[in-house]
């Protein structure tokens, strides 16, 4: 996982992610940051502004770019959550289903640890949650949240299945109100692509299918905005 900044890299550091490669300029003015980097990186270069802004996909860099090692999670780490379970609660898994735009799915994922889900799905097709603008998007959550890349829609189905998770799937043809969706359940919540929606095979598989009431001449909304609406749901009804 490529990072760059100093709020994005200090949250990957505090999140225990191991330090494959890191490049520290003299830009850096957080010395405390680079010497911790030095300390823990596999490979760590001491290059100068030029060569960072080479390598840097932000229009000014703040003196400091890393390369985190992916981590590797279980079912079980989806279903406890960033706290391994240390806080009892029912599994809230999102399924980002076809999520295309890497900021919309970062989006998601900083919205997901924000509300207290326990885990993240994204489907093959899809934008990669590992890549540079994800990771950006969510602004340090990739670290910390749970988060399994690259299922397809029976993969979704079957572990929904075996973990006992009432499928909620978002839908804008209609269905039941969202604030009269049983969340406290433990839940696989299935939010679409943000123009086909949730595939069909999905579609007919979700026990509930909700939908957000919006005021006309309004008929969608960002799929980050959606997924935020009936995530802050599920915590109030947590509550």
């Amino acid at each position: 996982m490529f990072a760059e900044g100093i709020r994005l890299v200090q949250e990957g550091v505090d999140a225990g992610a191991p330090v494959l490669a890191a490049m520290v300029s003299p830009r850096l003015r957080e010395k405390e940051l680079g010497e911790a980097l030095k300390k823990r990186a596999d490979e760590f270069f001491d290059v100068t502004d030029e060569v960072l802004s080479r390598a840097s996909a932000l229009e000014t860099h703040q003196g400091v770019a890393v390369l985190f090692a992916q981590r590797r999670w279980e079912d079980e780490d989806l279903l406890k959550g960033p706290s391994g379970g240390k806080t009892k609660k029912a599994p809230l898994v999102l399924v980002a289903a076809g999520v295309r735009d890497p900021g919309n799915l970062g989006a998601l994922l900083r919205s997901s640890e924000a509300a207290g889900a326990t885990g993240v799905l994204t489907l093959k097709g899809g934008a990669d949650p590992f890549r540079d603008k994800a990771v950006r998007g969510s602004m340090g959550s990739i670290f910390r949240l749970p988060c399994v890349h690259g299922l397809d829609a029976q993969g979704v189905i079957a572990f929904a299945k075996k973990h006992g998770l009432q499928i909620v799937a978002a839908d804008g043809r209609g269905g039941v109100e969202y604030t009269a969706v049983d969340l406290k359940r433990p839940t696989l919540l299935l939010l679409g692509a943000e123009a086909q929606g949730v595939s069909p095979a999905l579609i007919e598989a979700a026990d509930v299918h909700a939908s957000i009431p919006l005021i006309e001449p309004v008929d969608s909304l960002n799929v980050a905005v959606a997924a935020g609406v009936l995530l802050f749901e599920a915590r109030r009804q947590r509550r």
